[in-house]
């Protein structure tokens, strides 16, 4: 976590604490931004170490992408605070009482992982801190009633219907082994893949679940996949257990399957730690890093000279969410009004296009399909046949 600074804001429970009554604290908690000498403060919270760490990583670099747009554009200051969840809830939750305690921050950005989403938001609600989330897709991020979190992925249980689907319909398999990580994300990806696949005609032959951050050896569970008749790998998982999977498994002699995951894979260390066995993967992105845009083509131009590297979502999304934050403040969005502000506001970013349900979903986005080609992420051009998927929705 970066150095803190000395304590200079107000959230409305800790005007509360000091006594003010709730008409005052609401006056306080209105205020305009435009109205205080004081930046738009953010506070990011990513995996900045542990076997998530390249999404943290992403999403400062995100944020340093906007950092830049922002300077140039004018307007109110903008300032932001790194602070480290390691891909863990319980220092999730930690993290989520720093920032709230503190009375420092306007807003958070975050947190990545579902799981770490999901055991902070109960404090930030508490607060009702204002919470922008750029990647935590289990259904229940939104689903649990919380007011003040809005997101920019698309939720679990409509993307694990569309990746039973592709591997269904698009690729042809029949015949599907899961592994997933044993935690809210993993375990709700699951699930959902589960149903659609049996409404889709297709068997699950095979599943395993793993504990993220801990588990390394995947050999049993290679032979277990094998063993079952797999056509697909449906790696329900981030980029280090997926890369390691698939390693093992060319280890092991199992090649030839086809590879089915989420964004979550779409990391250089996925294809390093593969051992070229990710070699004609599928990925299913919730950005297009290949769309026909003149802003998204500027990120990606400027982000591959920086850093040699495709942006993951995480990078996109954070440094949407900072710019989309940053143009509602300069037009007079307080933080106590930011969240209903952005449900009734249309967004074009580099992810592309962005509008709002009630619950704080994104809505009509649908997956770009990417592969690994000649050791490289690239475009396919394809759209999931969601053929069959209408008796789920």
């Amino acid at each position: 976590m970066a150095m803190m600074t000395q304590k200079n804001g107000f959230t409305r429970r800790g005007a509360l604490r000091l006594g003010m009554g709730s008409a005052a604290a609401a006056t306080l908690a209105a205020r305009p931004m435009l109205a205080q000498a004081a930046p738009l403060r953010i506070a990011l919270a990513a995996p900045m170490t542990g076997d998530s760490a390249s999404m943290g990583l992403n999403a400062q670099r995100g944020a340093a992408a906007a950092m830049k747009l922002i300077e140039a554009a004018g307007g109110p200051a903008v300032t932001f605070d790194i602070f480290d969840d390691m891909g863990q809830p319980r220092e999730a939750a930690s993290v989520a009482r720093r920032i709230t305690d503190s009375g420092d921050y306007d807003l958070v950005v975050g947190h990545v992982n579902s799981s770490c989403t999901l055991a902070a938001m109960p404090i930030y609600a508490d607060y009702e801190m204002p919470v922008l989330c750029g990647s935590s897709s289990n259904s229940q991020v939104t689903e649990s009633g919380w007011e003040n979190i809005v997101r920019m992925t698309i939720r679990d249980d409509y993307g694990a219907q569309q990746y039973s689907a592709f591997a269904v319909n698009n690729l042809g398999k029949k015949k599907m082994a899961i592994l997933f990580a044993n935690d809210d994300y993993g375990r709700g990806l699951r699930d959902k893949m589960v149903i659609a696949a049996d409404a889709l005609g297709a068997e699950v032959v095979a599943e395993a679940g793993f504990t993220p951050n801990l588990d390394k050896d995947f050999s049993s569970i290679v032979s277990q996949f094998k063993n079952a008749g797999a056509e697909a790998f449906m790696l329900n998982c981030n980029y280090t257990e997926g890369g390691l999977f698939l390693g093992q498994a060319k280890s092991a002699g199992v090649e030839g399957i086809a590879t089915v995951g989420p964004d979550s894979l779409l990391y250089n260390e996925y294809i390093e730690l593969a051992q070229g066995a990710a070699e004609g993967s599928y990925i299913l992105a919730a950005y297009d890093p290949y769309a026909d845009s003149d802003t998204t083509r500027a990120f990606m131009s400027g982000f591959r000279e920086a850093y040699d590297a495709l942006p993951s979502q995480v990078a996109v999304f954070t440094s949407d969410l900072f710019i989309l934050a940053h143009q509602l403040m300069a037009a007079g969005s307080t933080p106590a009004s930011l969240i209903g502000d952005i449900k009734a506001t249309e967004f074009q970013g580099v992810g592309g296009t962005y509008h709002w349900d009630a619950k704080g979903d994104v809505k009509d986005r649908t997956f770009a399909v990417i592969t690994v080609k000649d050791g490289k992420f690239a475009s396919t051009g394809a759209a999931v046949d969601e053929t069959g998927l209408d008796a789920l929705r």
